[in-house]
Parts: structure tokens; sequence; C-alpha cells
């Protein structure tokens, strides 16, 4: 900035020597001296103005002045300022000084509105609260909360929404009035059609007190994040057969199986139940029967992160599938493990591992460049690929 103010100041100062040189030589009869000079004066003029002038401009934080501060003149201010242009005709040309005094009250009322609506803002909070974790596609709230922390002066009018092009949208929440060192909060509800790691730093504050004229428009800090997990799909549109598969497999311990582990000696905290009357005739003593126990559901699934920027709503789907797989199988209490060519959750079917696993989906991303998961076929795994049109 100073580089450009500097250089500018030097070449209007040439112009200016060059404007007063052209003025004496014209004075002296010299009149090619006199136009070449004022010619100069007026090039150097108009390339400091198409150079150096946007550039400083660029650098001035113009909130400071009222008229470039994030103002919008509204329908009813258009509606006034044609009131204003005809006041002006009609005092020019009558030159009444009534007019003239009715011109200046509605000047100084559009310059109070600015001003106001500026004072509006200040020492006034904003927070944005959201729930730590959501689905794509569910409907979650989210809530606005407004502190005034002036003294004296109560705030009016401050319709809060989010940022133009901002991918956290809401409904905006007006908020009428909020007395000094109080508070007050608004709720309501939204649906984020994406998953991902959402941050949100700022809002936009538009108010139109106090008479209506202006919309001030001030871009309020926030600081929400919100983690949005894969859409959930229903069972029936999961559509695989080998999720379908429960066949439980026997365990060479005792539980609560169906399959018989052993017979022994009856003992008074068995059950009549399960006494085996046969065992038991042949050898003249009661006999019980033990179960063996059923061995639990184990499922991998082998995510591929194979894909071009052309697949991202095909890579979409399929992390969905897979969100949505590994929630119905750990409902029904199946072992599931996640494997992808960067990463591999626990094995298990506990809360903690449901988690790990929607949190790492939340926030995949494809890649042109991605190797094939490392699992084991013997082992069987069910592989979700867009990889030679497999998925």
């Amino acid at each position: 900035m100073w580089k450009n103010f500097l250089s500018s100041l030097a070449l209007l100062a040439i112009a200016m020597m060059a404007a007063l040189y052209s003025s004496s030589a014209s004075n002296e009869g010299k009149g090619v001296t006199a136009a070449v000079s004022a010619l100069l004066a007026l090039v150097l003029a108009i390339w400091v103005g198409i150079r150096f002038v946007p550039r400083l401009a660029k650098s001035v934080d113009w909130n400071w002045v009222p008229i470039f501060a994030h103002y919008k003149i509204t329908k009813d201010g258009w509606i006034f300022l044609i009131i204003v242009a005809v006041v002006v005709f009609a005092a020019v040309n009558t030159s009444n000084n009534l007019l003239y005094m009715v011109l200046s009250g509605l000047l100084a009322v559009f310059l109070i509105s600015g001003f106001l609506a500026t004072l509006n803002f200040k020492n006034v909070e904003t927070e944005l609260l959201l729930p730590p974790r959501c689905h794509a596609g569910d409907t979650i709230s989210c809530a606005v909360r407004v502190r005034n922390h002036r003294r004296v002066f109560p705030m009016f009018s401050i319709r809060v929404e989010p940022v133009v092009h901002s991918p956290f949208g809401f409904g905006p929440f007006y908020f009428d009035a909020v007395e000094p060192l109080f508070e007050a909060s608004f709720s309501g509800e939204t649906i984020l059609p994406r998953r991902g790691r959402y941050h949100i730093v700022e809002v936009q504050g538009v108010s139109r007190f106090p008479f209506g004229l202006l919309a001030k428009t001030r871009s309020c800090d926030v600081d929400a994040t919100i983690l949005c997990f894969p859409r959930i799909l229903p069972v029936d549109q999961l559509d695989v057969i080998a999720l379908d598969d429960k066949g439980e497999i026997q365990r060479y311990e005792r539980g609560s199986g169906n399959d018989l582990h052993t017979i022994r000696d009856y003992q008074f905290s068995d059950g009549a139940r399960h006494v085996h009357w046969k065992a038991s005739a042949k050898t003249a003593s009661l006999k019980t029967r033990e179960y063996a126990a059923d061995a639990s559901r184990r499922v991998v699934l082998a995510l591929d992160r194979y894909g071009t920027p052309a697949d991202a709503e095909n890579f979409e789907v399929l992390v969905s599938h897979a969100a949505s797989s590994a929630v119905h199988l750990i409902r029904e209490g199946a072992e599931i493990l996640l494997v992808s060519d960067e990463w591999h959750s626990a094995e298990g079917s506990s809360k903690v591992v449901l988690d790990s696993i929607l949190e790492y989906l939340a926030t995949v991303e494809s890649s042109p460049t991605a190797s094939m998961p490392d699992v084991d076929p013997s082992q069987g795994s069910y592989l979700l690929s867009l990889r030679q049109g497999r998925g």
C-alpha cells in the first residue's frame, strides 16, 4: 500500500509541476511547449487514476465510512430518495427557505438512519448452536443466540441468516429486541444434504433499524462445528446377499447355543429341563446337558476409495452403503471390521467401533490413485468398489 501511495504521490507531483510549467509557458507565448506540458500532466493524472487508485481503494477499510459500510437501499428507501429529489427540484426552482429546511430534515433522517444502523451492531455477540453429529438427510435442530453486551441501549430488529454461498444453510432468525446485558435465542430445523465436517465461522446479520430506509449487513463471527455422517439407507435398499447370511458357527466352549456340547453329572443349580433322561437311565444317576456357544457373526467391509471426479455422486452412494451396512449389522449383533487402503477400524460390535467407522466415512474422499483394500479373500469380505464397474 505504501509503495503504491508513494508512487502515485510522486507521479501527481510531476503532473502538477508539468501543469504549472504549461501555464507559465502559455503566458510567455510558447504554445507548443505549453500543449506538451499540459498533455503530459493529463496523461500522468489519468495513469495514476487507472493504475494506483483502485489498488489504494482495496487497501482501505471502508467500514468506518457509513456510506460504504455494507448498506443496501430498501424499497422504502428508494421512495424516500424520490421524495428528496422532488423537494430538491422544488427548492431550487422556487428558492423557498421552508423547502430547504424540509430538505435538510429529510437528508438528516437518511444519514441518521445509516448511523443508528451501525450503532445497532455494536457490542453484540452472535453464537450458532449445533449438535456435534448428525446424518445426511436427517432433520437436525439449530439455534442462534444473540448477546447484547451494552449497558444502556437495547438492540433492535436484527435478522441472522447464513452468509452467501455458505455450505451450511438454515432459516433466518429474527430478533425484535434484546435488552442491555441480556441474551435471546431462537431455534429451528435444517437438513444437511451431504456428509462431511462443517465448520461455520461466520453468519450474516441484517438490520433495517430504525426507519427501514437502509438495510445494514454485517458479518458476525461464530465458531460452530458439526460432523455429518453418511445417509443411512433402509435394510431393504441394501440388497446384499452376503449380509443376509446369518448362519451361526458352533464354538467349542459352553454357552447358550442350540448344539450339544457335553453331558455331565446333574447339579442342584441346574434346571430340570436340561436333564438328559436317557443318559440318566443308563447310568442310574441324573445327567444334564451342556450346550455349545454359537460363534458371533463377523463381517469384513472393504471400501475401495478408487474414483475419479466424474464418479463423485456414485462414490457418495458407495459410502452411504458402507455406513448403512455397518449400522444395521452392528444393531443385529454382528462384529464388523471396515478396511480401506489407508485406514481400518477396530473389530467389534460396540458403539465405539460404530462411531469410529462413521467418523471415518464422514470425511473419506475418493482418489484415482487409491489401491485396493488389503483383505484376505479366504476369510470372506464384502467389497464396495467402483473399480471396473463393481460396487
